[in-house]
């Protein structure tokens, strides 16, 4: 037993000899040992890099949130004020001609004061006769009071003479159109005779075809800043032009979405994109 597990043994021996000298056993190769202390600092590396990468994401995220929300204020007012203007474009102009701006009142009160000559005081008891200014036929007569004051309710605005008269001083004729200023004072000179005044001015009045071209203008305006509007959203939202999006953002301001919500929505949507203005291509550049 034991001769033929020496001969086993031998041929063993042989075959590895041989296959040594064949070059198909390769001698092993030093093995690579790492410390648990490079593994814990390789650990804190990937770490600390991974840790920054989500921070700057975040913060892309963040820049993202804020031109989104600005984009939005910005094209909900620019809408408001196309809407506006549409209403502006569309409206019945006679309404506009009703408003206290531009109404044309059909009869006013006038008063007045009429004073003497020398010491610039009152004069009581002067006879005042309103006529009318083709027929010359009187339509209202008072007096004045102790301090030389006079009124007349609803005349009508249109061409009109006032008749200043009392014994020993001249007599007044003044020509004049009512409105709601009230008469200069009327200055009574002793003597005889008729003075004659002409005070006559041309009635300020607002006609349908001025209305009608004023809210036009208001409503052509209105929609022409509102498209600046949609616009700088669309600059906000791609995030390329900082400074034409704020440019284009201010004109829309003139866009008068609601009279002010419109504006103050573009107004919030600006202060908005000055946060997120980092994220902006020409500012990266700069």
């Amino acid at each position: 037993m034991d001769a033929d597990r020496e001969r086993r043994m031998e041929a063993l021996r042989a075959r590895v000899q041989a296959k040594k000298e064949a070059g198909m056993l390769q001698p092993a190769e030093d093995e690579l040992v790492i410390t648990s202390a490079e593994v814990e600092e390789l650990a804190q590396q990937t770490e600390a890099t991974s840790a920054e990468d989500d921070w700057m994401a975040m913060i892309d995220r963040d820049a993202d949130r804020w031109r989104n929300l600005a984009a939005t204020l910005v094209l909900i007012g620019s809408i408001l004020g196309l809407i506006s203007g549409a209403l502006i474009l569309q409206g019945n102009p006679s309404e506009l001609l009703n408003t206290s701006l531009f109404a044309e009142q059909g009869t006013v009160d006038i008063s007045g004061t009429a004073l003497e000559d020398v010491d610039g005081h009152g004069v009581e008891n002067v006879s005042v006769e309103l006529l009318d200014g083709t027929s010359k036929a009187v339509l209202q007569s008072t007096k004045t009071d102790g301090f030389g004051y006079f009124s007349m309710e609803n005349v009508t605005q249109e061409t009109h003479i006032i008749v200043f008269s009392k014994e020993g001083y001249t007599t007044v004729e003044r020509t004049f159109v009512p409105d709601n200023v009230g008469l200069d004072p009327v200055t009574m000179k002793p003597g005889n005779g008729t003075r004659y005044e002409n005070d006559e001015q041309a009635i300020s009045g607002w006609t349908l075809d001025n209305a009608v071209g004023l809210s036009s203008l208001i409503g052509v305006t209105t929609i022409f800043t509102a498209l600046f509007g949609v616009q700088a959203a669309v600059e906000i939202r791609r995030g390329k032009h900082y400074r034409r999006s704020q440019y284009f953002a201010g004109i829309a301001l003139f866009s008068r979405g609601l009279i002010l919500v419109g504006p103050a929505l573009i107004l919030f949507g600006m202060i908005i994109n000055v946060f997120a203005r980092d994220d902006f291509e020409d500012r990266r550049e700069d």
